[in-house]
């Protein structure tokens, strides 16, 4: 499935009961930025930024998306960057896949004895 917000392209696919997102625009090339490095006022948040672009996006308001039994919320804030935020009850893993950054969201699961 394909997400438009604002300038940014969310894609997501669901597969073995994870959602890997992944975010692209046409204005540049789109990154993650280190977790620990971000200053939000929300927990679980990841955030996405366009690098060498000369164009910002405008700020948009929280929105909130469901896939089976995911949801998160996306926003983009006054300096352009798309925030994503998630479930503490989901475990994120971050890879790169065809060159982009992905994030693969999973449920976490109790340890079997």
């Amino acid at each position: 499935m394909q997400i438009n917000y604002g300038p940014y392209i969310i894609k997501t696919h669901e597969l073995d009961n994870k959602l890997s997102v992944q975010v692209t625009t046409s204005l540049g090339e789109v990154s993650m930025r280190a977790e620990n490095n971000r200053a939000h006022d929300f927990p679980n948040g990841i955030c996405f930024y366009i690098e060498n672009s000369s164009k910002k996006p405008e700020p948009m308001g929280l929105k909130k998306y469901s896939f089976g039994e995911y949801t998160f919320v996306l926003g983009i804030n006054n300096t352009g960057e798309l925030f994503l935020f998630h479930s503490v009850k989901l475990n994120i893993g971050k890879k790169v896949i065809d060159g982009k950054d992905t994030l693969t969201l999973a449920f976490l699961k109790d340890p079997k004895a």
